[in-house]
């Protein structure tokens, strides 16, 4: 573990240790970069806060103040994710608290695991918990834990079929030639995520974020080579050369539809691809009917 990570987990530890003394606390995580393992200077500390029945606000602000905690700032009630939120900083670094019941990351698992829910905000939350550190009751965290390990079939399916969608390949190609390079970024970022997408569904890993990408996808043995690499040259020549930054992600997103294919054979990449390969009629005079 890196010096980063090593002391930033210790402070966890002890701002643990306040949390888990309320009986309503069922468990308490380490999660994000120091979990893992990787954090640098300006990581934060990502605390997960798991309470058998909802914390009251009282119950929140009086554990920041028995940590000592300084710049209190609360969150709205997060409805889509049935989650509270607060951060504050303690000893110059800041802590990022998500609040959720038992019941919630149950049903979270529930959804995603038997209904293959496939909502990026859910995959989020099993990423995160596969990937932390318990800080308090382990046995429980170790049990949600070994069912979110097992990935759906299901959700490989439905995640692959979503996002090996893409665009056709001509609009890109007008941008470049325009060089419209604004809005060809844009389109670079939307094709490269889904391009991350379809990857991480064949991988059987649950979406993390886009955040340390490149240790997202060391992790990854059905992947085009020098993944990596090559998502960063698109952006590094498109000011230089548009056109070729746009074949060169045009040959990873080819690559793309041929790992599905071979990994994942329920789903069939016909019209996928007929729709990225499609070519557009291009017109450099009036069409005689018109004149």
């Amino acid at each position: 573990m890196k010096e980063a990570s090593t002391w930033r987990y210790a402070l966890a530890q002890k701002i643990a240790w306040h949390y888990h003394a309320n009986p309503k606390v069922a468990a308490v995580l380490l999660e994000g970069s120091v979990a893992r393992q990787y954090a640098d200077y300006s990581s934060d500390l990502d605390l997960g806060i798991f309470w058998a029945e909802p914390p009251t606000a009282k119950e929140r602000r009086d554990i920041v103040k028995h940590v000592e905690g300084q710049g209190l700032q609360r969150f709205p009630y997060n409805r889509e994710e049935a989650r509270w939120s607060e951060e504050f900083e303690v000893a110059g670094v800041t802590i990022d608290v998500r609040h959720t019941t038992v019941k919630t990351i149950e049903g979270i698992l529930a959804d995603v695991l038997e209904h293959a829910e496939s909502s990026l905000p859910r995959q989020q939350r099993l990423a995160a918990l596969l990937s932390a550190r318990p800080l308090a009751n382990p046995e429980l965290v170790t049990q949600w834990q070994q069912q979110a390990a097992g990935y759906p079939h299901d959700l490989r399916v439905r995640m692959v079929r979503a996002y090996v969608r893409f665009r056709p390949a001509w609009e890109q190609e007008k941008l470049a030639k325009r060089n419209d390079v604004l809005v060809l970024y844009d389109s670079f970022c939307t094709t490269q995520k889904h391009i991350l997408l379809v990857l991480m569904a064949l991988n059987g890993m649950y979406f993390p974020g886009f955040q340390w990408i490149d240790r997202t996808i060391e992790q990854m043995q059905v992947v085009p080579p020098d993944l990596s690499s090559r998502l960063k040259q698109i952006f590094a020549i498109v000011a230089i050369d548009p056109l070729a930054a746009v074949y060169q992600l045009h040959e990873l997103v080819e690559e793309t539809f041929a790992l599905v294919e071979s990994h994942l054979i329920d789903v069939d990449t016909r019209q996928a691809r007929e729709r990225f390969q499609l070519r557009r009629e291009i017109w450099e005079h009036a069409p005689d009917d018109l004149l």
